[in-house]
This record gives C-alpha cells, structure tokens and sequence, in this order.
C-alpha cells in the first residue's frame, strides 16, 4: 500500500539540489520532471483521444509545472497537486485560479489517500467519484512508482524558499566590475529609488483598503535590497556571491547591470535556484535558453548576430566573403564570435579586422569585397567615425549594431549610407517612445535625469514587472513558482498595463488629452531621434511598456524579446527608416 507522509509546516525543508533527496524521492522527481521509471524506462500514458504519451510528454511538469502549483492555460484550470494540496498537512495551498484578472482561489475541501489516488491516476477518477478532466492522462503505473511519486510531491513547493519571512523579501543586484562609473551610478539611483517606492506603497497600502485576497494572504511584503558589486577576475565571481547567500540568502536576484561576462552569475542562480530576474546586459550567456531560473529581455548581441547571419543567407546571390570589423568593446567582441560560429559551416569566406591593424591593411580588405559581399560593422560611434573617414566606401551591404553604433549616425559619409543596414533589438524610436511614455513621466516626477534610455528603462520594467508577478504568488513564496507565473502571466500583465496605461492618460489631467510626449533619450550607445513623439493612436498601439516591442515568456522560453528590427538607411531623410523596417525573428 502507498504510504503518505507530509511535512506539516510552511518553514520545513527546501530542497535545493537533487542530491538532498532521498533514494525514493529521487526516483519520483524522474517520474514528475522527466517521465523516467526507476527501472530505467519511460513512463507512458493515455491522453486526450485515446493518445499515446512516452516519456517526457507523459510527465507531471508539462502542466502542474516545476512548482507543483498549477496555473491557467487557455480555458483550463491546472489545480496544485503538491504533498500538502492533494493530501493536507500544515497550512492549505491557496492559488490564484481565474483566468483573466487572478481573483478566484483553489479551494480543496477532500484530500486524497493512497487509495484515492492510485484511482485518480489509473482511472481519471476524482475524489468525489466524478471523472477528471479528460485532458488528465491516464497511468499504468504500479504501487512502488506511486510511492516514490508521493514522496517526491511531499518535498514540491512545500517550504518557502529562502530570502522570505513573514515581512520581508530579501533580494539583491549584481553589478559586473567592468561598469563605468556613470552608469553604475544611474542604474543604483534608479533602482534604490523604485525599491523605495515599493516599500512606501506596502506600508501606506497596509493602512488603506487592499483586495481581500491581498489581505487575506498578507502577500504583500517590505523588500530588502542587497548591492553584489563583484570584484575581481570573473573566476572568482561564484565564490563572492555564495558567499553574499550564505550570509544572508535572497529570494531572488532583481535586475543587475554587466558590461561584459555574466555566464558566472547565471551559473550561481541555477546552482542556487535564485531567480535572476531580467538584468540589463548585452552579452547574455550562450546556454541561457537551456536554463531554469534566468530570465532575460532578449538574446543580447546573439540576436543580432542571428538576424545578420539569416540576412546573410537568404539574400541572393549569395556572398562569397563575410568581412568583420570588430571594436573593442566586450559586446562587440562577443557578436564576431557569434556571427564567425554561425556561419562557420557555411560555404563563405569570413575574415575579420581590427583597430590594430594598419590603415593600408584594412583598405586592401575593404577594396577585395565584390558587390554581393557583406561588410558587418560591430563598432561604436567614434570607431566607424574613424573607419569613413581614414578608406574609401566599399562594395556590398554593410550591417552595424544600433546597440554599439546607436540610431543616429553622426557625419556619415553619403556613399556609405546608401548600403547600409541597421540591426536593432529595440522598439523603433516613435512607438518606443510610447512604449515608455509612463516611465518617462516617472523619471519625471521623481526628478530622475535620463542618462541611458534602455538600461534605466529595464532597470523599471524589471522591478514593476517583478512586484506584479511575486503578488500573484499570494503566500506561495517559491522561486519555482515565480518563473511559472512569469512564464505564463507576463505577457498578459503587459496587455492591461497597456489598456491602463491608455485610460489613464486619456482621462489625465482633469480629462484633458495628455499632450505629445517627446523621446529624449541621449545616451552614447544609444542616441535617438530626438524629434519623435508620442500621439494618443500609437499609445493605443502598444503591445510593450518596454523599449522592447513585446515581453512575452512561453514555458520554457527565457528571452522575452525574441527578435530584432533591420532597418535600412535612407540619404533622403539621413537616418534609418522606420515605416519599412522589418522584424526578423531567425
């Protein structure tokens, strides 16, 4: 017989690692994430219409997710089924259920024993004798994999993970030690002034009406925040930042700001199952997509690399030679490598240059391009300053960053222009201005300056979006959870931001349209078009409050943006166009 034994407290044991469960437990965490029977073989299932399900398909985690907790999909309701939702013992599971706008709660009257249960996975029977859900598949599974599997749904989502108290969320940042100082400064008054905010709204919310469901569930909470300036070489990076979660652990990692490498404080978020949640970087670790608790706006320079390479490929006749001009910084840098890896295969020659080489050598290179050839620029603005005006125009396409070059180009040669191409991640600059038109009037109003338009404007979709998510949670205080709800919530979260946003401003100032809001972002890597502006039809427009032009996370996805614009130059109005830009998601 199945023997089911809970923890009963909220505060009990959380496993962090596979290797703290025990032999059984281990054996039902095969069978819940991966479909795998002790003996080695695949779990196997009957689904909807009559379907055969092996293996991962028929595993537990495709709808009950990581955390045991459940969720919305579409028109159905997937019910927690942790240890303390299916068969009690301590504090019930309570979860947000409704489909819309997260009102209605789970409400589990019966719980199931070893009898109940075996029923309700062999025979897709309730426990109240109706039938389940068709979409629950039916398992041929035996009393001993039933076992293991209940052990393990008794360790599921049955503690709070650390960094939580009955008051307090504890978090932290991390800043690379390559940051200039002029951003690190910004990016730390930004934060600690919206971390601030927070904590002011929980105290004077606390004294006003909240919902019934915030107040029943005290889910809202003073945050803590902790500064990781990392020092150093970046092999040292994991041992500083246990070292900081040691002494005092965070429930997740907000934000975060890099100019270089941050493949070691990924690795110390999965490691440590810490969220690391939408950190303002441009070189994003290559095995991201592959990862759990990271989370990130885009690609970075990967995505840019892609669309060139799918540029590349599909334009007829095909190059015979690729060259990259590739600057110093770490981002450019890491987009040559990307770009070198994905074409490496191909039947094209790539040759690469760089600032040390001689002006007679990077002229000879430059005339060798023939006209179906592509010259790729990863440079900032006062290198190709330097590049047009020391050689002569070559032939063939030319591509350039708008992370590194920017969107204006400043002093560029007529002869150049004509066959280039811009490749931007970013929303373009007229909706974009929309996109962030309420976090410019928030700069504006806590007298913020705006020094760098995409990271400040991260640094606020960030924390936003993350105080939105860790509320839907309601005491359900799990990093498993908190990427389940941002996997399937946050791109519904943007669509009301958006709607709200829209009302708010048509009946702003006394019911008086609000007036056209200029972008006025100047920042060195990414200057815009300073006369663009925002009209009451393009905020209705809007699919993002980013300087993305969506944020969208599917299960398993970890870029919220998943493409980027290519935009060709135009000597007629001397800039890239905006009307024919095309986004390209390779």
């Amino acid at each position: 017989m199945l023997q089911v034994t809970l923890a009963s407290a909220e505060t009990g044991n959380s496993y962090s690692n596979p290797a703290d469960l025990s032999p059984l437990e281990a054996q039902g965490r095969a069978l819940y994430l991966e479909g795998k029977l002790p003996n080695g073989e695949t779990l196997t299932a009957i689904g909807a219409g009559n379907t055969r399900l092996t293996g991962i398909q028929a595993s537990c985690v495709n709808c009950h997710r990581r955390s045991g907790l459940g969720g919305v999909e579409g028109n159905e309701v997937i019910l927690p089924i942790t240890g303390r939702a299916l068969f009690g013992g301590g504090n019930p599971v309570i979860v947000q259920i409704d489909k819309q706008f997260n009102q209605r709660l789970s409400n589990q009257s019966e719980f199931y024993n070893d009898q109940s249960f075996a029923k309700a996975l062999r025979l897709g029977q309730h426990i109240s004798g109706r039938s389940l859900n068709p979409l629950m598949p039916l398992y041929a599974v035996s009393d001993s994999q039933l076992q293991a599997l209940t052990a393990y749904l008794s360790t599921l989502s049955n503690a709070w993970s650390p960094g939580v108290t009955d008051n307090d969320i504890h978090l932290a940042t991390v800043i690379t030690p390559e940051v200039k100082p002029e951003r690190r400064q910004i990016f730390l008054k930004t934060l600690n002034e919206l971390v601030d905010q927070h904590n002011v709204n929980v105290v004077s919310g606390l004294r006003q009406r909240i919902p019934p469901i915030e107040r029943k569930m005290h889910n809202r909470r003073h945050w803590k925040m902790d500064i990781w300036e990392l020092k150093g070489s970046s092999s040292t990076w994991n041992e500083q930042l246990e070292k900081w979660h040691q002494q005092s652990p965070v429930f997740a990692i907000l934000s975060g700001l890099s100019e270089g490498d941050w493949q070691p404080v990924q690795q110390f978020c999965e490691a440590s199952k810490v969220p690391c949640w939408l950190p303002s970087i441009d070189i994003v670790p290559n095995d991201a997509n592959k990862e759990t608790y990271s989370l990130y706006f885009s690609e970075g320079m990967q995505i840019e690399a892609k669309v060139i390479a799918n540029q590349i490929l599909l334009s007829k006749p095909q190059p015979k030679k690729i060259v990259q001009w590739v600057g110093h910084e770490a981002s450019a840098q890491n987009a040559g490598v990307a770009l070198r890896q994905l074409l490496n295969s191909k039947d094209i020659e790539i040759q690469s240059l760089s600032s040390e080489e001689s002006t007679v050598s990077i002229s000879e290179t430059l005339k060798s391009l023939e006209a179906e050839d592509v010259l790729v620029c990863w440079l900032n603005t006062d290198e190709l300053k330097a590049l047009t005006s020391t050689t002569s125009t070559p032939l063939g396409r030319i591509y350039l960053s708008s992370t590194l070059a920017g969107e204006n180009i400043p002093n560029w040669t007529k002869d150049w222009a004509q066959q280039t191409w811009l490749i931007q991640r970013t929303e373009l600059p007229k909706m974009r201005a929309a996109n962030l038109s309420r976090f410019n009037e928030w700069l504006s109003h806590w007298q913020l300056p705006l020094i760098d338009e995409k990271m400040q404007s991260d640094v606020y979709f960030s924390v936003n979006s993350f105080s939105w998510v860790v509320s839907s949670l309601l005491n359900n205080f799990h990093t498993d959870y908190l990427i389940d709800q941002a996997e399937a919530s946050l791109s519904m979260r943007e669509a009301m931001q958006v709607q709200e946003e829209v009302q708010s401003m048509m009946m702003g100032g006394g019911g008086r349209r609000p007036q056209a809001i200029k972008s006025t972002s100047q920042t060195p890597s990414t200057q815009v078009d300073t006369n663009s502006s925002v009209d009451i039809g393009l905020l209705s427009k809007r699919e993002s409050i980013s300087a993305y032009p969506r944020i969208s996370f599917g299960v398993g996805q970890r870029f919220g943006s998943k493409g980027a614009y290519v935009r060709q130059f135009l000597p007629q109005i001397n800039n890239f166009d905006e009307t024919k830009a095309q986004w390209i998601i390779p």
